[in-house]
């Protein structure tokens, strides 16, 4: 896949993700008038399809691997196998979390220090993908038979504001490797282009 393409491809990807946090963000403040079930069946899809943007981002960031071509990993849509099979192909293919710092060589020069722990690793990104589906399928008979009527009216919007919250510092900004000396980097909001999403790909240097 042509750098170019790539880039492009990955920032739209990211940014869908901006959306769908911002979709949460209003359903969580109870602006959309639906009832607390509803609120909370919304929200955990966008954290789903947040999941699987997540994944489907890694794998564009690596599109240029000839193996993913035919390699059954490019035509599923799944979070986990997606990111279990990458990690089978490429150690480094997770986005890093970085912070800017003013760099001393210059004004309006930054340095890229990494983010230590990640706030949402590949292993917890995974137990939310799994915990989505007890919020997103209405269960089997059997199961139903054995519940109370009544329709479950808890929302717990903390927890659902957190895990938005983790997605949002993960990719806030973020590089990805993409080689030995090559890195992709993205911004999540660019505040000199109006939030919008910025991709550059770069060679990679130590991240202290």
């Amino acid at each position: 896949m042509a750098i170019n393409k790539r880039n492009e491809l990955y920032a739209n990807l990211m940014e869908e993700v901006k959306v769908r946090i911002d979709c949460i963000s209003t359903a969580a403040q109870g602006r959309t008038g639906y009832p607390a079930p509803i609120v909370r069946e919304f929200c955990y899809l966008q954290l789903r399809m947040l999941c699987e943007l997540v994944a489907l981002s890694c794998l564009v960031a690596h599109g240029d691997m000839g193996s993913l071509q035919s390699h059954k990993v490019g035509k599923t849509y799944s979070a986990d196998e997606i990111l279990d099979r990458l990690s089978k192909l490429r150690p480094h293919f997770y986005p890093f979390p970085i912070r800017q710092i003013p760099s001393q060589k210059g004004p309006q020069r930054y340095d890229v220090q990494g983010v230590d722990p990640s706030p949402l690793p590949k292993e917890d990104l995974l137990a939310l993908y799994g915990k989505t589906h007890r919020y997103l399928h209405r269960g089997s008979l059997k199961k139903m038979l054995s519940m109370e009527t009544h329709i479950d009216m808890n929302v717990n919007l903390p927890e659902i504001i957190g895990w938005a919250q983790k997605l949002n510092d993960l990719l806030s900004n973020h590089i990805i490797a993409i080689s030995e000396k090559h890195i992709i980097l993205c911004m999540l909001r660019n505040a000199d282009n109006n939030n919008r999403v910025q991709v550059a790909t770069a060679e990679k240097s130590e991240v202290k």
